[in-house]
């Protein structure tokens, strides 16, 4: 397939060519969501060894908790799908943000296990709907600005994540416990939904006629639904595209240090240099992605993002010493970091695509457009905790020091799949009547 890109057609934001201030208040607030939820996300993972100290867990258990949270989680991303066509994806990242904070909040303060496991299965559920949320939220803004950002959001998500780590590092050096860190961390996230939820992007508002529109009738029909499963493929190719990031990012987490140290026989100091390359080159790739899809197009970032990241665990498992494994382990990061973003802004092009064909265009086909985007969204979410439960499994797999390398050849292979499929993440032309370049006030 051609890289060449066709320039989808957006209309000004403004006369002047300035971001009107609703939109750019949108976006702020979209970026603080990924933030606050990368922040929860941190701070649940790096209190495990806590959890273990005062609940009396073993290694084995917190490996079956991790991959319930996954499980719950792609659940959550289902369901959210359903719920934002409903009352709006501005909802579900609210709501979720506030059963995530119940969830921290359990966690925190459990006095025994089975209670330990319910909040995390709650915080579980609420993790995939507000990624999924956020995901369509996100799509919203980048519609309305006409240009990549999805990128940047991500970039959000990673600042967060390290902030959600300090926050557990400052309050084990002061001697704050568990069961007053987490409930304090659960009230921020929860003050943060709060006053984010008036400045979140709001669902359209009905088109009238309903149902019995034009446009939503033409999309009921048996031809269209036909469009809306040829769609829901392309969104499962795309999963299999972005895979490799979250099965990446899920081993890089178990294995890294554990490869420096066994198989390189490095220092403990040396050992977790390699996890922070890769989330440095992550945070990096996230920030620059945006400005790479505007010069050089979606497709072409894709493909190099997929090859260097499979050359980055190439260089890891073929490395002699720690400063290749090192470098290798930062080029993986540079170059899947882009990947998850770009697939989720490819899912929304496929829906607006479904659309465009079946309809007549105007604002009844722009509510379409968002409802078909969020399911997709949805749907191509469940692939990031598929992902993470198959790092998982890889980890129990390759997590011995003889068959480490092996294990990075396979990330490697898995990288390469997303370098084959970039044809797939095209942006496409639409008719302006759906190209959702306006968000609703």
């Amino acid at each position: 397939m051609s890289d060449a890109e066709p320039v989808v057609p957006v209309a000004p934001l403004t006369r002047a060519g300035v971001t009107p201030a609703p939109d750019r208040r949108a976006r702020a607030a979209v970026t603080a969501a990924y933030a606050v939820q990368g922040a929860g996300f941190a701070v649940v993972l790096t209190s495990i060894p806590g959890y273990k100290d005062r609940l009396g867990f073993g290694d084995d258990v917190v490996t079956l908790v991790v991959l319930g949270v996954c499980v719950c989680a792609g659940l959550g991303s289902t369901l959210s799908g359903a719920v934002s066509a409903r009352r709006g994806s501005s909802a579900v990242v609210v709501g979720g943000l506030l059963l995530a904070a119940l969830g921290i909040a359990g966690a925190g303060t459990a006095p025994t296990w089975p209670l330990f496991f319910v909040a995390l299965a709650a915080y579980g559920v609420a993790l995939g709907a507000v990624d999924a949320a956020m995901n369509m939220q996100g799509i919203e803004v980048e519609r309305a600005y006409g240009r990549s950002l999805l990128a940047s959001f991500y970039a959000g998500n990673a600042a967060g994540g390290v902030v959600g780590a300090l926050l557990v590092s400052g309050a084990a050096l002061v001697g704050v416990s568990q069961p007053v860190a987490l409930p304090a961390v659960a009230l921020l996230a929860a003050g943060s939904a709060i006053v984010l939820a008036p400045r979140l992007v709001p669902p359209r508002a009905p088109v009238p006629g309903g149902a019995r529109s034009p446009d939503r009738a033409a999309l009921a029909a048996p031809s269209a639904r036909h469009g809306v499963r040829v769609a829901a493929g392309t969104v499962a190719v795309l999963g299999l595209a972005m895979v490799a990031f979250p099965v990446a990012d899920s081993a890089i987490s178990s294995w890294s240090a554990t490869f420096l140290r066994d198989v390189l026989l490095t220092s403990a100091a040396v050992a977790p240099l390699g996890y922070a390359a890769y989330q440095a080159a992550l945070i990096v790739s996230r920030l620059t992605g945006d400005r790479l899809v505007e010069r050089a197009g979606r497709v072409r970032v894709v493909r190099a993002g997929g090859v260097v990241g499979a050359l980055g665990f190439v260089a890891v498992a073929a490395a002699p010493a720690w400063p290749v494994a090192v470098l290798g382990l930062a080029a993986t990061g540079l170059g899947l970091g882009v990947v998850a973003p770009l697939a989720f802004s490819a899912a929304g092009d496929r829906a607006r695509e479904a659309v465009a064909a079946r309809t007549a265009g105007g604002e009844s086909a722009l509510g379409l457009v968002e409802e078909v985007t969020d399911r997709a969204v949805a749907r191509l979410n469940v692939f990031t905790y598929a992902g993470a439960v198959l790092g998982g499994v890889l980890t129990g797999v390759f997590a011995t020091a003889d068959q480490l390398r092996t294990g990075f050849v396979v990330l490697a292979a898995l990288a390469a799949v997303s370098a084959v499929l970039a044809g797939r993440f095209r942006p496409v032309p639409a008719p302006a009547g759906v190209s959702g370049t306006t968000l609703p006030r």
